[in-house]
């Protein structure tokens, strides 16, 4: 076959080209071990050259041309290689390291899209353990540099960076460097910067707050993890605590807390009113209202998961903490280039020295408890009584970095309250004295490994303990009972997850978990003797599957997921599906779909309004099958988001339905109080943010409309409103930043929770010889609208070259309204033939300032 013209000049150039670059590969090719070049040298010249071995090992070059004298041969190597040829006499040659200029630098790093400095970056020398931090303001000042380093830049959130050295000598002497967020496949930021600084939604439907880089929120001294949280819409506490947050109407248990991927069975100090997870070592929290990661199970509602530090210490850190209620360090350790350790611990001082704050919190928890409801006998002496209570929290990690890709992690967290309640009664005669106490503590820890095998795969194997008591012994000083309450809780478990990428434009996760769960509750009276005890463990292997599908070209963003839980104990197998999608529409807009199903086993109840003192009623209890049934979830949303200009607005629309809940852990206070039954409730609302920012201000407000019913099949009506109806819920507020000072000031309100009212007439039945309070449809009626105003404002400062100081300020409800929380009805006096219906009004906390001082060495 023959070969036409084109086709043959078409060969001529390809010919060329070849030819053409084979002096270019033969001459790359010909560089030789500088080793050689040095003997070469020494054999044709009669010279000897002097050096250490390590210093030249590494080198290769080019030889030298052919017809160099030596002086030519010396100026050579000078110039192609990093060291330095010294001719001692006519003979020998020494060789050492060139001498390299070392200089000093300034910098300021900056977020690349807010232009706000970066407080706690590290800069580092690459390849050394020269390191430093920047300040408040961003800043850093780093010595004795040489000009032919590179700077490591890392900040949790953003991409690490590379610079060379080089590139600024010839800059300002204090330049500026920007980072950008983190932008991953997994985790791309769709909404940034929501209310303030620290708080931004994935595309995977998560919101994510960033407590190491974080702004102002009003009311808060400090960035108390759970009570940050509540400024989303859809998440409220009525009780105002952060041991009783609802996420879209659902009862706390219903929620997911996870430190460092271990699951809490108790999440708040003061029996709920501060959260029990120390924020100075706590770098990340994501928080799950709909459209769940697979990887998430055992909940119905909400998922909070709080991620500690996991960055590599560059150098050593140490912070002390001091509010009006607790004091508290922290401490990150550089042991070697491998090993860093972190460490925090907080503790009351306030059985020593009670606040005006501390004052406040006590009256507000121990409110109609056993702990100030004292019966005095009167006429036959007077009874006193005595408190002193503490709570402290503890956590430890390890941090070891095997090699490039291997990563261990060892993880310990405790939290614990103690109250001792002594009641003294006195006549003219005697004086008796007997201490109740109320204990509840947490133990967790785990060990994970981490491992990249290559650049797009990765597994993470964990293997964990979480322990949880609550113990309560009550006395009774007039009748000598004493009466042992006990709930306990053991879980240990493994969970396997795999992550791979494709490209940029799909990855894939999966993983295997298994949990062993065991609850025990005990009570126990010495008059009349009783024990009852009863311990249960049930055990779940779950399979997830999850995909990631982002397609920049048309804006998309899909995330499609299956859990599969099975219950060896049941012989259950339950499927799961999770689904998030995200589309970018143009013009700043976007709008997201969500669904999600989800079980879980493990929930709370009340027996008796008087549990545990009356202080912290509500028990872990396992499902059963039976008359504590498996809750299973299924909810659904559609969501507008826009943010342009400065401008940020989000409208979701959301319906959520949980089947298989029981009265017991619903906490009714009327005619279901002691009715032991099943049913279901179901959510349907909307949820508004409009948050508009100038250069210092940040103006915002959230809104939530919400109907919240329950239905009880066995119950006539069926339907009621739920205890967590709040049909709306509205935040005004506003944030202003100038400089090292910051300000926050917030409007709070919300309908009022419902409550059960008694009959009109014959309100009162003797049963049994009882009297028994008869009530109307329950959750007919509600409290007053709840209204609360806080401030807070944060002044930061140097005071000296490596030491930082904050001071804050903040006032909860500063016009000291008195917000009825909770209402519900007793008999007043038991005897049959004059009862008296009495109504109790739980209040809110009065006003409550507190400062808090945080140094940072």
């Amino acid at each position: 076959m023959g070969i036409n013209k084109g086709q043959n000049t078409f060969i001529k150039v390809i010919f060329i080209l070849l030819c053409w670059s084979l002096p270019i590969n033969a001459q790359t090719d010909d560089k030789i071990p500088l080793t050689e070049v040095l003997k070469n040298i020494e054999e044709n010249h009669d010279v000897r050259f002097s050096y250490a071995q390590n210093d030249i090992d590494t080198i290769t070059l080019l030889p030298p041309r052919s017809g160099l004298d030596i002086n030519q041969l010396l100026e050579y190597l000078n110039n192609n290689t990093h060291l330095s040829f010294q001719q001692i006499d006519e003979r020998y040659i020494a060789v050492s390291p060139a001498p390299v200029n070392v200089i000093t630098l300034c910098g300021i790093i900056l977020d690349a899209h807010t232009k706000q400095p970066l407080s706690g970056a590290t800069i580092q020398v690459l390849n050394t353990s020269q390191a430093t931090v920047t300040d408040l303001d961003g800043r850093f000042h780093i010595k004795n540099i040489p000009e032919n380093a590179q700077l490591t830049i890392r900040y949790l959130g953003y991409e690490t960076t590379q610079w060379p050295v080089s590139t600024f000598i010839e800059k300002p002497n204090c330049f500026q460097l920007q980072l950008q967020p983190k932008t991953d496949e997994l985790q791309e930021v769709v909404l940034r910067d929501i209310f303030t600084k620290g708080i931004s939604k994935t595309a995977e439907g998560s919101f994510n707050l960033n407590v190491d880089n974080f702004g102002s929120l009003p009311g808060l001294t400090e960035p108390d993890i759970l009570q940050m949280i509540q400024s989303l819409p859809g998440i409220v506490s009525v009780d105002e605590t952060v041991s009783n947050i609802s996420i879209r109407g659902g009862t706390t248990d219903e929620n997911l807390i996870l430190w460092d991927d271990i699951k809490m069975y108790q999440n708040g100090h003061f029996f709920g009113l501060i959260s029990g997870f120390n924020p100075y070592l706590t770098k990340e929290v994501s928080v799950f209202k709909n459209g769940t990661h697979a990887r998430y199970g055992e909940s119905v509602s909400g998922v909070v998961a709080m991620h500690s530090d996991d960055d590599f210490t560059q150098s050593h850190q140490l912070g002390i903490q001091l509010n009006m209620i607790n004091f508290g360090t922290f401490a990150k350790i550089k042991v070697n280039d491998k090993l860093a350790l972190h460490l925090s611990g907080r503790r009351t001082f306030t059985d020593i020295v009670e606040s005006p704050a501390y004052k406040q919190l006590f009256d507000k928890v121990f409110q109609d408890t056993e702990i100030t409801n004292l019966q005095n006998l009167a006429g036959t002496g007077s009874l006193s009584s005595d408190e002193e209570f503490f709570f402290y929290d503890f956590s430890f990690k390890a941090i070891y970095n095997a090699t490039e890709k291997d990563r261990l992690r060892v993880n310990f967290l405790t939290i614990n309250n103690s109250l001792n309640f002594t009641e003294t009664f006195t006549t003219e005669t005697i004086e008796n004295s007997e201490t109740s106490e109320l204990d509840q503590n947490s133990l967790a820890g785990g060990i994970s490994w981490e491992r990249d095998w290559n650049p797009k795969l990765s597994t993470t194997a964990l293997v964990y303990g979480t322990y949880y008591l609550l113990d309560a012994s009550n006395l009774d000083i007039f009748s000598n009972q004493k009466f042992i309450q006990t709930n306990e809780v053991l879980e240990t478990g493994t969970k396997i997850d795999l992550t791979q990428s494709f490209s940029r434009a799909y990855s894939l996760s999966a993983g295997y978990q298994f949990t062993e769960t065991g609850i025990a509750n005990k009570q126990e009276v010495n008059i009349p003797l009783f024990r009852n005890y009863v311990k249960n463990v049930l055990r779940t292997h779950a399979f997830y599957l999850s995909n990631a599908l982002n397609l920049e070209n048309s804006g998309t963003r899909i995330t499609a997921g299956l859990r599969a839980s099975y219950i060896p104990k049941f012989e259950e197998l339950i499927l799961e599906p999770r689904l998030n999608i995200h589309q970018k529409l143009g013009g700043g807009f976007a709008l997201e779909g969500a669904y999600e199903q989800k079980s879980q086993t493990v929930t709370q109840r009340i027996d008796f309004q008087s549990d545990f003192l009356g202080v912290e009623k509500r028990r872990w209890v396992l499902a059963n099958n039976n008359d504590v049934p498996i809750s299973k979830s299924n909810q659904f949303s559609l969501n507008l988001l826009y943010q342009k200009n400065n401008w940020l607005l989000q409208l979701e629309g959301f319906s959520k339905k949980v089947t298989g809940i029981t009265s017991a852990n619903q906490a009714f206070q009327n005619q279901l109080q002691f009715v032991r039954i099943n049913g279901e409730y179901k959510s349907d609302g909307i949820e508004l943010i409009v948050n508009k920012k100038t250069k210092n201000w940040s103006f915002w407000t959230s809104y939530t409309f919400a109907e919240n019913n329950y239905t009880f099949s066995q119950l006539e009506p069926e339907t009621f409103p739920h205890n967590f109806d709040i049909r709306h819920k509205l935040t005004l507020a506003s944030s202003y930043n100038i400089n090292r000072l910051k300000l926050a000031g917030s409007i709070n309100w919300h309908s009022g929770k419902p409550v059960s009212l008694p009959l009109s007439r014959n309100a009162i039945e003797i049963i049994n010889g009882t009297p028994t309070i008869q009530y109307d449809i329950p959750n007919q009626a509600r409290n007053d609208d709840y209204i609360r105003v806080d401030l807070s404002a944060e002044y930061d400062f140097k005071a000296g070259e490596k030491t930082e100081i904050t001071v804050n300020a903040a006032v909860l409800n500063l016009t000291n309204r008195k917000n009825v929380l909770n209402t519900y009805f007793v008999v007043e006096d038991s005897d049959t033939s004059n009862p008296v219906i009495n109504q109790v009004e739980q209040i809110s906390l009065g006003i409550t300032p507190n400062i808090s001082v945080q140094i940072l060495f």
